[in-house]
C-alpha cells in the first residue's frame, strides 16, 4: 500500500511537469532543426520552380547545362521546387524555414503518437524522443526536399503500426493518395514503400494476416506512376538506386564518413549511442515483435550504409523504443528504494532542472537567428562538409559582364545556375544523376580532382570559364595551362577565363542520352 501510494503521488507530481517537459522538447526540436546555412540543393529547387512558373509548361528538357544531358530530365524533386519558389519569392528565407520547422515538428509529433499508440507511457516516450533528436539535424539543413520525406515516413509508420495493433486497416487507404504527393516531392518515397513491404513480411513471419499490407504495397507502388514522367520515373529510380556515388559525401557509410572526416567524432558517437540503447533495450525487454524489429533493422541498415539516412533510424527509434523503456520504468516503480529516492527529490528539483534547460536551449535557438538563410562566401571550418558559395566570383562575373559556358565545382553548380542563368550555362551540379549521363559526370570528377586524364573533360566539353576552389585537384594543373588565365581569386574560389573563345558545341548522339 505504501508503494502504491508513493507511486500515485509521483504520478501526480510528474503530470504537473508535463507541460514544461513538452515545451522543452519543442524548443530542443526547433534548436536541432535550426540550421541556417543554405544547402546547395536548395538553389536547384528554386531554379526549377522559377522555370516552371515562368514558362507555363512542364520542363522536360534541361536548359541550365551546356554538356550533354539526359532526355527526359527526370527531376524527382520537381514538386518541391514548385512549392518552394513562390514561398521564397513572397516570404523569403523565413517562409522556407517556417515550413521546415512545421514539417519537423509534425514528424516528431507523429512519432510521439505512434509510440503512445503502442502503449508507451508519457515520460519514457519523451525521454526516447530526446535521445532520437541527436541524429535529426543531419536531415534538416536549410532547406531540402527530405523534410517532406521524413514527415511522410512518420505518417506511414503511424498508419501501419495502428493497423497492425488494432487489426483495423481502414486507414491504410490513405497510403495511395499520400504516395502520389510524396513521389512527386522527393524520391525518398521508396522508404515508404519499403516500410509497407516490411510490415507485410513481418506479419507473415508472425503468422498473422499479411495480405492487406502486400495489397497496399502494390497499390501504393502503382500510385507512384502518377507523375509527369510515367514509367520513365521508375527507369530513372532503378538506375539511381544502384548507382555508386563515391564522390558524394552524404552517400558515404557512417564508418567511412567518420574515417574520412565527413562525420565528426561527436556525431559518430551519437549514432553508436543510439544503436547501443536500442540493442540494450531490446535485449532487456526480450523484444519479440517481429514486424517493428524488421522495420528498425531496415532503418538501421539505411543509416549505417548512407550517412544521409540516419534520420530514418532516429524516427523509428523514437516510435518503437519508448514501449520497451516503459516496461523498465514500470519495474522500477515497484522498488521501494527507487521510489523513496524520487520522493525525496520532490517537485522543485525537476522543475528547476527543466527551467534551466528551457532557458539554455531557448537562448541558443534565438542566437542562431533561425528564420534566416546564410550564404557563407568563404570557408569557415575547413571541414570536408564545409558549405560556402563563390559570392565574390559571381559578383566579378556580373560586374564584368562575363558569360558563356561555366565549368564549376560540384557544390556550387546549383547556386550558379540559380544566380547566372541564362547568362551562363554550367557543368556540373548537384542534380547529378537526374540530369547528366554517367560518363559525363565520371569525366567531370576526374577533372575536378585532378586525376589522370583530367584534361578529357575540357577537351570533350570545352568551357569558357572555370570556377573552382583553391583546394580542388584541378586548381594547380589549370594554373600551368597556357590557354587559361586566372582573372579572380579569393580565399574560397578561383575563376579562370579561356584566352581564346571555346569551340562551338558539337551534336551529341541522342540515343546515348535517353533514360532507359
Amino acid at each position: 500500500m505504501i508503494v502504491a501510494g508513493t507511486a500515485n503521488s509521483l504520478k501526480h507530481r510528474l503530470l504537473n511537469l508535463k507541460t514544461a517537459t513538452v515545451l522543452l522538447l519543442i524548443i530542443i526540436i526547433l534548436y536541432c532543426l535550426s540550421t541556417t546555412i543554405a544547402d546547395p540543393d536548395l538553389w536547384g529547387y528554386l531554379a526549377f520552380g522559377r522555370l516552371f512558373w515562368s514558362q507555363g509548361r512542364f520542363p522536360y528538357v534541361d536548359v541550365f547545362a551546356y554538356v550533354p544531358t539526359l532526355k527526359p530530365w527526370v527531376y524527382h524533386e520537381w514538386l518541391t521546387g514548385v512549392v518552394f519558389y513562390p514561398i521564397y519569392r513572397t516570404l523569403g528565407a523565413p517562409g522556407l524555414q517556417v515550413l521546415k520547422f512545421a514539417l519537423g515538428l509534425a514528424a516528431m509529433g507523429i512519432t510521439y503518437l505512434t509510440a503512445r499508440r503502442r502503449g508507451a507511457d508519457l515520460w519514457p516516450t519523451l525521454l526516447m524522443l530526446f535521445v532520437a533528436l541527436v541524429s535529426m539535424s543531419v536531415g534538416y539543413s536549410a532547406v531540402r526536399a527530405q523534410v517532406f520525406t521524413y514527415f511522410f515516413f512518420t505518417l506511414f509508420l503511424y498508419l501501419l503500426e495502428t493497423a497492425r495493433l488494432t487489426q483495423n486497416r481502414r486507414w491504410l487507404w490513405l497510403l495511395a493518395p499520400v504516395q502520389v504527393i510524396w513521389c512527386n516531392l522527393h524520391g525518398g518515397f521508396l522508404a515508404g514503400l519499403g516500410l509497407v513491404f516490411l510490415y507485410g513480411v513481418g506479419e507473415f513471419l508472425s503468422r498473422r494476416t499479411f495480405w492487406p499490407y502486400l495489397g497496399w504495397f502494390i497499390l501504393a507502388g502503382l500510385a507512384s506512376l502518377i507523375n509527369p514522367y510515367g514509367l520513365k520515373y521508375w527507369t530513372y529510380l532503378a538506375q539511381a538506386v544502384a548507382m555508386p556515388r563515391p564522390e558524394i559525401t552524404e552517400w558515404a557509410s557512417v564508418l567511412a564518413g567518420y574515417q574520412q572526416g565527413i562525420l565528426g567524432g561527436l556525431e559518430f558517437s551519437r549514432f553508436l549511442a543510439l544503436t547501443a540503447v536500442a540493442v540494450l533495450l531490446a535485449w532487456r525487454a526480450r523484444w519479440r515483435e517481429i514486424t517493428p524489429a524488421l522495420a528498425l533493422l531496415f532503418t538501421f541498415y539505411l543509416a549505417a550504409k548512407h550517412n544521409r539516412h540516419r534520420v530514418f533510424f532516429a524516427l523509428s527509434f523514437g516510435a518503437y523504443m519508448p514501449l520497451l523503456l516503459t516496461a523498465y520504468f514500470r519495474e522500477l516503480s515497484t522498488r521501494p528504494r527507487v521510489m523513496a529516492w524520487v520522493h525525496r527529490a520532490g517537485r522543485k528539483i525537476p522543475a528547476v532542472i527543466l527551467l534551466g534547460f528551457m532557458l539554455f536551449f531557448a537562448y541558443r535557438l534565438v542566437n542562431r537567428n533561425p528564420l534566416s538563410l546564410e550564404i557563407p562566401s568563404t570557408p569557415t571550418s575547413g571541414k570536408v562538409l564545409d558549405i560556402y558559395y563563390p559570392v565574390g566570383a559571381i559578383d566579378y562575373l556580373e560586374r564584368h559582364h562575363l558569360s558563356g559556358k561555366l565549368l564549376v565545382s560540384f557544390n556550387w553548380g546549383e547556386y550558379c545556375l540559380w544566380k547566372l542563368y541564362p547568362r551562363c550555362r554550367i557543368a556540373i551540379d548537384g542534380r547529378y544523376e537526374t540530369v547528366y549521363p554517367e560518363r559525363v559526370h565520371t569525366e567531370y570528377f576526374d577533372f575536378l580532382m585532378g586525376r589522370e586524364g583530367w584534361r578529357n573533360f575540357l577537351e570533350h566539353y570545352p568551357p569558357d570559364l572555370i570556377l573552382v576552389a583553391p583546394g580542388a585537384g584541378a586548381y594547380a594543373p589549370l594554373g600551368r595551362e597556357p590557354q587559361w588565365r586566372q582573372v579572380y581569386a579569393d580565399s574560397g574560389s578561383v575563376l579562370f577565363q579561356r584566352r581564346e573563345p571555346a569551340p562551338p558545341d558539337r551534336p551529341w548522339p541522342a540515343s546515348s542520352l535517353e533514360v532507359r
